[in-house]
């Protein structure tokens, strides 16, 4: 087993497709709708959600739940199809707390940082209520010991919202921080907080930034550390 020489570190880790996969929201979400244009649904909410984020980071914070009611309640009317949009935390609870899964490499990784006695924080941009149910339903909750998520701080990665709160628990020599993630955003957050960037590629997603790392397994990540 791999040991930690200094464990005297803090490692940040984004959740989804960092440590947690599932199937696409928008697809999922497609798929209740009687029409059969579901590629089409899909793309029309993805596009609706992502403009919505997009104005989040700069303009007025809304949860996930709330940008997705928009993006259905949109979609029906540009589409002329069904709406959905009252059961648009519905399916997102549905997504992530019973279609979710871990990576396999996951819990063993977790658990020689967290017996090696190196800090974890969570870094997400999620609503709270619907990740902390999912950390708990996939057994990793426990392994962390702060959660700092978008929905509780109104701010989503890489505002400097989240930033500085995710900052406020850099108590230790930044050299010794990391965060992990998978996207542009996690690369940028890192950046502004000084801290050292872990890129992992689970799937051929393009990543236009770059980072200190980049790794496939989170086993190499122990390498890292």
């Amino acid at each position: 087993m791999k040991t930690i020489k200094n464990s005297n570190k803090i490692v940040f880790f984004d959740i989804g497709g960092t440590l947690v996969g599932a199937p696409n929201l928008f697809s999922y979400i497609a798929e209740k709708y009687k029409s059969l244009q579901r590629d089409r649904i899909a793309e029309v909410i993805s596009e609706n959600y992502d403009n919505m984020y997009y104005n989040a980071l700069e303009e007025k914070f809304l949860s996930v739940k709330e940008m997705l009611k928009i993006s259905l309640k949109e979609a029906s009317l540009k589409l002329n199809i069904e709406d959905l949009s009252d059961l648009a935390q519905t399916y997102y609870e549905e997504l992530y707390t019973n279609q979710s899964y871990l990576y396999d490499d996951v819990i063993r990784v977790l658990d020689i940082l967290k017996k090696a006695g190196v800090k974890l924080i969570v870094l997400s941009n999620s609503d709270s209520d619907i990740l902390i149910k999912e950390l708990k339903a996939l057994n990793i909750y426990d392994y962390f010991d702060a959660f700092i998520i978008s929905s509780d701080v109104k701010s989503y990665k890489p505002s400097d919202t989240i930033i500085n709160k995710a900052l406020s628990y850099c108590e230790i020599s930044k050299k010794d921080i990391i965060f992990v993630g998978n996207s542009d955003e996690d690369v940028i957050s890192a950046k502004k907080m000084g801290i050292t960037s872990v890129i992992i590629k689970r799937w051929n997603k393009t990543i236009n930034i770059s980072s200190d790392f980049t790794i496939k397994l989170l086993d190499e990540l122990l390498e890292i550390i």
